[in-house]
């Protein structure tokens, strides 16, 4: 069964786009039609009229005339990504073409618009020397960044950080927040914490390229607030912990919680206090204390639990730096 072409709706505004390039600039160019069908005209005697698809430019082109798109929809490119879609390539051969725009800029030159991984993999690790690509003339750069994000969505392969760099680049290129929440069918909510990558500082930053899957965009919100009211140094302590332990968001939002929100007046808050065969338990105001002796055979479960209740409540203190020995020798630590 034939493979569909990609998905073109909402990529080309009506009226707006003019192809880059006129058709006569690509004579070598080779045209991929398909065969034409007929359509019943709901006359017998009438011959129905062949329905003619739009056509398709695809050619083999040389990876040294394809230039990153700018606008690009994806930021973050591991190099066991790039080594997985390389080994892939040379087992499996191209599957499908790449896709490309003629590049305004630079005549005979092609930018990016859906296939950047695979460009990478060939240079990187000398696959191919030229992949077949789709060229696209009606597509201008802003369009072509949305045809790539657009493939990716369907794929699966962004992260929330690779989404929030894409909106940023296109703010800047001039497009509006609302504009681009309508169209990737965001909240005004999740388009605000989209935005909060890029008000991270850059320590924080390399941490959510390092863990992409972890920091997403709730993520970045939670952080930027930390950033924002307690400094930079309490927020990267904050985020090492929370990816260096593995911790769920809800820690992390608890603990953002426990930041923003220290404890009020003790006195307008309930105090309690129960006795029991084997301990106590006291609450004074936002304090709370247990004093209790667990049998042998019980002691582990309680433990757990109770570190498990801690975990969503207790605010962990930042590491303090060591100081080093004084038979320490500068630079063996490197």
């Amino acid at each position: 069964m034939a493979k569909p072409p990609p998905k073109l709706s909402g990529l080309i505004r009506s009226g707006s786009v003019v192809p880059a390039v006129p058709l006569h600039a690509l004579p070598d160019m080779p045209v991929a039609k398909p065969d034409s069908t007929s359509v019943p005209a709901g006359n017998d005697d009438q011959a129905a009229a062949p329905v003619q698809p739009p056509e398709r430019y695809v050619q083999q082109i040389s990876l040294q005339l394809i230039d990153a798109n700018p606008l690009a929809p994806r930021e973050v490119y591991t190099s066991e990504m790039i080594l997985q879609r390389a080994e892939n390539l040379r087992t499996q051969g191209q599957h499908d073409p790449i896709h490309v725009i003629p590049n305004p800029s630079a005549v005979g030159r092609f930018i990016i618009c859906d296939g950047w991984t695979r460009v990478q993999a060939c240079r990187e690790h000398k696959v191919f020397e030229s992949l077949l690509a789709e060229v696209h003339l009606d597509l201008s750069l802003e369009e072509s960044a949305w045809f790539g994000y657009e493939q990716n969505e369907c794929r699966q392969q962004h992260c929330d950080f690779d989404r929030a760099m894409f909106y940023e680049k296109l703010i800047i290129a001039g497009e509006s927040a609302s504009d681009i929440a309508r169209r990737a069918k965001l909240s005004k909510t999740l388009m605000s914490f989209y935005r909060a990558y890029a008000k991270l500082p850059e320590d924080l930053l390399e941490l959510v390229r390092q863990h992409p899957e972890k920091f997403g965009a709730n993520a970045a919100y939670q952080l930027l607030k930390v950033h924002e009211k307690c400094g930079q140094r309490r927020a990267v302590s904050l985020a090492n912990k929370f990816a260096a332990e593995d911790q769920p968001l809800r820690w992390l939002s608890n603990q953002v919680q426990a930041f923003l929100n220290p404890s009020g007046s003790k006195s307008a808050s309930p105090s309690k206090q129960i006795k029991y065969s084997n301990g106590y338990y006291k609450q004074r105001g936002d304090v709370f204390e247990v004093s209790i002796a667990v049998p042998d055979d019980k002691r582990l479960a309680f433990a757990t639990a109770l570190e498990n209740l801690l975990d969503t409540v207790a605010v962990v203190l930042p590491a303090e730096p060591e100081k080093p020995q004084a038979a320490d020798k500068p630079g063996l630590h490197d």
